[in-house]
């Protein structure tokens, strides 16, 4: 790929519309050189910051939006989420490994963004919601 490019979406809150998310990451993630593994694991990790927005951000409000934006050059692809929620703080979410989260039936989200991508950021704008930034790297590791 030569130079950047760039895909908006801006959703209503439904979670009908997580598999548009997921089919556009996974196609651009391909687009930016990702292997087929690799391009399905972005797929994966933005529908799942999607449906978080969603869900526990614009609590399925279908007034609230969710913006994504995707973004791949030559190295990386990168997808941002915001929602219009009121925010959290990613490091008081519980851990959903240990024994007493175990057989939640939800919670593994953040856990499973982590896996498939090898940076995940999280920023609450005061009045505006939440952005998760994602980025996985061609041949990258997490830092």
């Amino acid at each position: 790929m030569a130079a950047a490019t760039s895909v908006r979406l801006v959703l209503s809150s439904e979670i009908r519309l997580v598999d548009v998310v997921h089919a556009a990451a996974e196609r651009l993630a391909g687009i930016a050189g990702f292997d087929d593994d690799d391009a399905l694991n972005v797929g994966l990790a933005v529908r799942e910051a999607v449906i978080n927005a969603i869900v526990h951000g614009n609590g399925q409000d279908a007034s609230r939006k969710v913006d994504l934006l995707l973004r791949v050059n030559a190295r990386s692809i990168t997808a941002r989420v915001r929602d219009q929620g009121t925010g959290f703080d990613a490091a008081a979410t519980p851990d959903p490994t240990t024994a007493d989260n175990l057989l939640h039936t939800s919670g593994r989200g953040i856990l499973m963004i982590g896996a498939f991508v090898d940076k995940v950021d999280f920023k609450y704008r005061e009045g505006h919601g939440m952005e998760v930034t994602l980025t996985k790297r061609l041949g990258g590791r997490k830092t």
